[in-house]
């Protein structure tokens, strides 16, 4: 197994105890996040999602397919239909006049969270060739242009249009062209861990000196019936009959996730064009790691040593430690063996030592946003770090002991890390884990500015 320790502030080997270099990101331009933008489904905006989390809010609903477009027409109404759909207001729509791109909820949602995340940021240019584009899907649209065609068997006028929607670069292709982006425009796709993926992509591009603005994040759409059907027999979905205490991450009765939508972007800027333009920073992307941690396609190594990895990698990049973080944002989805991996992989690097530090887990609140979870989370990471607060863990009533039965003496500290309702505290440094099906793996530091 992969262990993780340090020594007077120095990352060691892994199992041998060698001495490593510290390769830090800081030999590149230092990335700022200046801007966010979401659309959840505990709100329409930035701040109305955040004070839905804050306030111990839960976006689960029984779904009635009546409501929910062509692709439900004839679906029976039962209890397996259960989600978190995004909360949109009626001018969100289509909020940049994108009826080339169908009017994917997917695409609009990510363009909504891109203009709130630039007028945040006080950006109201545009057309620059140092702008670049990272805005990732888990999957195309699918709520408008294949549902049509079932139904219909004819794309009429607007085919072709339609058609671009169900392209996972439609919602980075549409952010791109609304607001003159000249320089590199890429949809990464790396299942539920593309939001995270994303950001780390575009911190890329600025710590390069690529660009000097990239609008980051991700965006999702999938309440389906296909998709939620294939996610229930593969046993991932909570069985619950009540849809708001459904999905309980860490909980000693958790039993999976319900799927949600939304979209967060998050403005990265190079330190010195906003110092240049005397801009907020909100927080600093310090380093990001992305690998693969592969066991198969649906499955996680239950060792670990891919989400270990990544820790440890992202550790020595940013030239931190364990005992150094005071919040840990957990993938969290709920599930027996996603929330066992990042337990069993936090407790590799504290290699037996106690950590004081604070956890936190969004989707017991939020759902499962599949490839928006990971930018939504990561953005209310940073308000976290704003407003010096730990926000809740929805539904986590009991920790669940078997997480920490290879070290039973981190039970307590374990458990005592969530909070049931927000918290104020100071915090410096927020980690991030995303982890997806087929095996990516990300990490994610962020510190607060000055």
């Amino acid at each position: 197994m992969w262990r993780c320790t340090w020594s007077a502030g120095r990352v060691t080997g892994i199992d041998t105890g060698e001495p490593r270099v510290n390769p830090t990101d800081s030999a590149g331009e230092p990335v700022l996040i200046t801007g966010i933008g979401i659309v959840s489904p505990l709100g329409p905006t930035r701040e109305t999602t955040w004070q839905a989390i804050l306030a111990g809010e839960r976006a689960g609903q029984q779904l009635d397919p009546g409501t929910l477009g062509l692709a439900w027409q004839g679906v029976r109404n039962d209890r397996l239909w259960q989600g978190c759909p995004a909360r949109r207001t009626s001018h969100q729509t289509d909020p940049c006049g994108t009826e080339s791109f169908g009017y994917e909820p997917f695409v609009t949602d990510a363009l909504t969270a891109a203009r709130e995340a630039l007028a945040h940021a006080g950006l109201s240019e545009s057309g620059h060739e140092r702008w670049g584009c990272v805005i990732g899907a888990s999957k195309g649209g699918l709520h408008e242009a294949i549902p049509h065609w079932m139904h219909t068997h004819d794309w009429g006028p607007s085919g072709s249009f339609r058609w671009l929607g169900t392209w996972p670069n439609a919602p980075a292709a549409a952010v791109a062209q609304n607001w003159g982006v000249e320089g590199p425009v890429l949809a990464p796709g790396a299942a539920c861990a593309t939001g995270l993926v994303s950001l780390i992509r575009g911190a890329e591009l600025i710590r390069a000196r690529v660009c000097d603005v990239v609008l980051a994040g991700s965006t999702d759409a999938s309440l389906q019936p296909a998709l939620l059907g294939c996610y229930h027999r593969m046993g991932v979905m909570s069985r619950s009959s009540d849809p708001l205490a459904a999905c309980k991450p860490f909980d000693r009765d958790r039993d999976g996730f319900l799927v949600g939508e939304g979209a967060a972007i998050l403005v990265l800027e190079s330190q010195s064009h906003a110092t240049r333009r005397g801009a907020t920073a909100w927080a600093e992307f310090v380093a990001g790691r992305s690998l693969s941690g592969a066991s198969g396609m649906t499955s996680l190594d239950e060792s670990a040593e891919g989400l270990t990895r990544a820790i440890h990698d992202l550790l020595m990049a940013s030239g931190s430690s364990i005992e150094a973080i005071d919040l840990i944002n957990w993938h969290g989805t709920g599930t027996r063996q996603n929330d066992r991996t990042e337990i069993t992989a936090l407790l590799s690097c504290l290699t037996g030592r106690s950590w004081s530090g604070h956890s936190c887990a969004f989707k017991g609140a939020l759902g499962h946003l599949m490839g928006g979870a990971g930018s939504v989370e990561t953005a209310l990471c940073v308000l976290a770090l704003r407003d010096q607060v730990v926000p809740p863990t929805a539904n986590l009533a009991h920790f669940d002991p078997e997480l920490a039965a290879a070290e039973p003496h981190q039970l307590l500290n374990l458990a005592a890390s969530f909070v049931h309702h927000a918290q104020p505290q100071s915090i410096r440094t927020v980690m991030k884990t995303s982890l997806g099906f087929g095996g990516p793996v990300a990490t994610a530091l962020l510190r607060r500015p000055g």
